[in-house]
């Protein structure tokens, strides 16, 4: 038995997967696969129909997409337990009771199907222990959770325990250095990525599509969870600058795109010159966080095993590659 996620355009349609008694997936909505006698074990044909359908995918997106779409046919198995998240901290728990179908009707743009039992009562993700928190923050529609012993454990099932992992630590001083230089191997959309991981690793859950706020040079909007004792509206702005400095008129444009709601955090491999950091604590202003290369280095060391978890989660391998993540870079 497994445990899976699976989201509803960020808990859109949770309450019509309860209702409907469902979960279901989209990318292929107008394509019956049954009728069309689709090989859904092949995930080449599945990248070849993936490809034809959305031509300017980057292959990071296609691979990541078509991963996720071979896992909610092939993986998600009669008798596994499914999670779906609403909007809020409350999420719904079942169990697959049926194997895939197709159905288009007015309740969801999610034909893709396969029938689940809900139970009738709903769980706060933050009477789950931090790393479990930190899997459910994904943005990705359908992954595996890791934690599985603890959803067992909620829902009263017996089950042997998996072994507690050997803490890992880390010199960051001998470490900073070749850390700081991988970072800077990394292209800009994928240093993003890395610094979504991260947040996501600190309690933050987007509330838009990665990427695609686009709105005055932010590059995510979501919900800082800290624990469950407070959440804050935030918009992150990312720089993967190596030598040039991050100046006064760039903070004050960062604060001039933020939403009336929200707080600020810039984030740059490089350094703030001083007027930024003078300016970003301005009074009668909104504050803004600030993170150099320094700090957000310390940040991926301290947070490292979840950052890796996060991102094994996610299928993003190429980017795992990318980073080499080894005893050489990481003493432990």
């Amino acid at each position: 038995m497994r445990v899976f996620v699976l989201r509803a355009d960020y808990g859109r349609y949770t309450d019509v997967f309860k209702k409907h008694s469902y979960i279901g997936i989209g990318w292929f909505e107008e394509i019956n696969p049954i009728e069309n006698n689709w090989d859904l074990t092949d995930k080449d044909f599945l990248k070849e129909k993936y490809r034809e359908k959305y031509p300017t995918d980057a292959n990071m997106r296609v691979n990541q997409n078509v991963g996720q779409i071979f896992r909610f046919i092939n993986d998600i198995n009669i008798g596994d337990i499914i999670i779906s998240p609403h909007n809020t901290n409350e999420l719904i728990i079942g169990k697959v009771v049926g194997d895939l179908y197709f159905e288009e009707d007015n309740s969801s743009p999610y034909p893709w199907r396969k029938k689940v039992e809900w139970l009738k009562n709903e769980f706060n993700r933050h009477s789950f222990s931090n790393p479990l928190q930190n899997t459910l923050r994904s943005s990705l529609t359908c992954f595996e959770v890791k934690q599985k012993d603890e959803i067992f454990e909620v829902l009263g099932f017996d089950f042997p325990k998996t072994k507690t992992k050997k803490e890992i630590k880390f010199d960051s001083k001998s470490a900073y250095e070749l850390i700081r230089l991988k970072f800077l191997e990394l292209g800009a959309t994928e240093f993003e990525q890395l610094v979504s991981y991260l947040l996501r690793t600190l309690g933050f859950e987007p509330t838009q599509e990665i990427g695609k706020v686009g709105d005055g040079g932010i590059d995510f909007e979501g919900i800082l969870d800290v624990n469950g004792i407070a959440s804050v509206n935030l918009q992150v702005q990312v720089k993967r600058y190596d030598n040039s400095s991050i100046g006064e008129k760039e903070i004050r444009s960062f604060r001039g795109a933020l939403k009336q709601d929200y707080q600020g955090c810039f984030i740059t491999l490089s350094k703030f010159q001083k007027k930024a950091i003078i300016s970003s604590t301005k009074e009668g202003y909104k504050g803004i966080q600030l993170i150099d290369g320094t700090k957000f280095i310390e940040l991926f060391i301290q947070q490292y095993e979840e950052i890796i978890d996060v991102i094994q989660s996610d299928d993003n391998d190429e980017l795992l590659d990318k980073l080499q993540f080894k005893k050489s870079l990481l003493p432990i």
